[in-house]
């Protein structure tokens, strides 16, 4: 049938004078019977031209090439679901990997510009720079522009927290094998660095970044627990109290070394100075752990019969290689154990309300921590004869001033109830307290502010003290003031004028905003409250001492109301205080209708943070 029909076209064409039917014919019949040009005839665009009765065309004829029909292309399948969803995740990934390259471009941009205007002049050997940032350090050394003899600067002002060992925790070897603690450790050592003015703010960013990447990553490693724990006790200025977030970054070390055993004896295969490497973390973290839970009223995380702590009395002299410092580290977990203790059963008598004298307990626990103290005082003078070193002595006074505020923080419990019985000058819990109150400050203004190590003390030392202050000024109220002689106010007004002075000196604040200067500003508004005397040239700070100039009275004055808490209605009618018929001659009580007082530091921190 298809081969008739192109027959009448053939022979139709032959006989007909028309063009298109002439070229109809050479178009759609060749010898093949199939339409359109060869394979050569189509790579020259060109037509096929067929003599009569010949099988192939005159161009292939002529140059001697098979004449080959054009068979019709064969169709690609179809992509199946799964490989268009391998090629969308092929070209996200591509896409993502080139928005990352652009951020990090633009982020080392703004970081080298920024840099070059901070420090523009300071750093002029081009060359070495490039060196340093084709050698990939850690960022903070790349874009603060720190050498080795700044780095080596940095690691030597970070000694009051006695975690690092200085053979383990060199910057030669944690640059390299713990970015993130060589990160830590710069970027808080930077902000006592006057040499380099404006690099705390930057370096305290790349803390974070380091902070976050090593907690994403998951790596657990004993580096990363220590730098998390120096985070944690030197946290970063905030605005208020209440934005700080140490307590997070201490749980994160805490549940790492729990997660790394380091509250379990050093593993066999353990050399000697890692295996002290690891106890010290861990004692360290019992530290923290119990510190934190006094100033903010909770229970420790950690348990309170640890093996590791109740057996690491003479742990600081277990070997040749322990440090000089072991020694105060070693002090302060005993007392922090006899700390636990009490506040394991006040804790229990609260909840159970047993007929527990607390106001006795309160006593016998401040003589407990007293004798404790004077056996570690027989024990730092043996140390300091081996190691006659001037951070020993500070760190031997921080451990007296530690003890005694943590006797007030017990007194003061006591004191609360043995108010509500009735109270006078002669009261032995009063008598105490005042006593272990003065003696915390009178150490810090005394002694550790003459050794010039002070604005380098953790943050909490400057809570301890401040603490202290505000216990013997709310001695000053009028409802108290019957319980002090004339000569024990004036001395404690000089007293807490000392240390307002001393916190808020240039030898101690390193700005408005940094912690001693706050608390200052709050024992002012505190002190112009109760203190009702009038003026005296002799009141102000000598010569010597230089104030900040952030540090004036015109900032917001923080609350003065500690230690009142807020009385609910009705509930003075039921309570324990007394009436007026109930008075004893000589006694001092907490009447119906007076405010509660509550002197735990949970409440102390919870005002200044206000």
């Amino acid at each position: 049938m298809f081969e008739e029909r192109l027959r009448r076209i053939v022979e139709l064409s032959h006989n007909t004078n028309e063009p298109n039917l002439r070229d109809l014919s050479v178009l759609f019949v060749n010898a093949h019977g199939i339409t359109g040009a060869c394979v050569h005839c189509k790579s020259l665009k060109v037509r096929c031209e067929f003599g009569p009765g010949e099988n192939a065309c005159q161009r292939c004829q002529a140059g001697n090439i098979p004449c080959e029909s054009r068979s019709r292309k064969k169709r690609k399948a179809a992509p199946t679901h799964e490989d268009l969803q391998e090629r969308a995740h092929s070209q996200d990934c591509q896409i993502q990997s080139l928005l990352l390259q652009f951020d990090r471009m633009k982020t080392e941009k703004k970081i080298q510009a920024f840099m070059s205007h901070a420090y523009s002049g300071e750093y002029g050997d081009v060359d070495k720079y490039r060196a340093l940032l084709s050698l990939s350090p850690p960022d903070i050394v790349k874009h603060c522009c720190l050498y080795p003899g700044d780095i080596t600067e940095l690691f030597t002002m970070c000694p009051f927290f006695s975690i690092l060992d200085p053979e383990l925790h060199t910057p030669q070897k944690l640059i390299w094998t713990c970015p993130f603690l060589f990160t830590v450790i710069c970027a808080t050592a930077s902000r006592y660095c006057t040499s380099k003015a404006g690099l705390y703010s930057i370096a305290r960013d790349f803390a974070r970044d380091a902070a976050g990447k090593a907690l994403i990553d998951g790596a657990k490693k004993i580096d990363i627990c220590q730098a998390y724990l120096l985070l944690g006790v030197y946290p970063s200025p905030k605005k208020k109290w209440a934005e700080d977030r140490s307590w997070l970054l201490m749980g994160v070390a805490i549940r790492m070394a729990l997660e790394l055993e380091l509250h379990l004896p050093p593993p066999y295969d353990c050399n000697e100075r890692e295996a002290l490497n690891r106890t010290r973390t861990w004692l360290n973290c019992y530290c923290v752990d119990g510190s934190h839970a006094i100033q903010f009223g909770k229970m420790p995380m950690l348990r309170l019969d640890d093996y590791t702590a109740r057996t690491s009395q003479n742990w600081y002299r277990s070997s040749s290689m322990n440090m000089p410092y072991d020694v105060h580290l070693v002090a302060y977990v005993q007392i922090l154990l006899i700390m636990a203790k009490w506040r394991s059963i006040v804790q229990q008598e609260n909840n159970t309300q047993n007929d527990l004298d607390v106001v006795q307990f309160t006593v016998e626990t401040e003589r407990e921590l007293t004798k404790e103290w004077s056996l570690w005082f027989g024990r730092y003078e043996q140390e300091l004869v081996r190691n006659p070193f001037p951070l020993c002595y500070y760190r031997a006074n921080t451990t007296e001033m530690i003890t005694a505020y943590l006797r007030l923080v017990v007194l003061a419990t006591g004191f609360q109830d043995a108010f509500k019985l009735g109270l006078s000058r002669d009261s032995d819990i009063l008598r105490r307290s005042i006593d272990a109150a003065r003696t915390v400050i009178q150490i810090m203004v005394e002694r550790l502010y003459q050794t010039g190590y002070l604005r380098y003390a953790m943050e909490a030392n400057f809570l301890y003290v401040s603490f202290s202050a505000a216990y013997l000024l709310n001695l000053l109220r009028p409802k108290l003031l019957p319980l002090l002689d004339e000569n024990t106010q004036e001395e404690i007004i000089r007293t807490v004028e000392r240390l307002i002075s001393v916190l808020g000196s240039e030898d101690v604040a390193l700005d408005g905003r940094h912690t001693p200067a706050l608390y200052s500003r709050f024992l002012i508004n505190l002190l112009s409250k109760y203190n009702v005397r009038p003026k005296r040239r002799s009141e102000t700070p000598p010569n010597s001492i230089r104030f900040h100039p952030q540090f004036n009275e015109e900032r917001r004055p923080s609350p003065p109301g500690w230690p009142d808490i807020q009385q609910i209605p009705g509930s003075s009618e039921h309570g324990t205080a007394h009436t007026l018929s109930g008075y004893e001659p000589g006694l001092i009580y907490q009447e119906a209708g007076d405010a509660d007082m509550d002197f735990s530091l949970g409440h102390f921190g919870a005002l200044i943070s206000t």
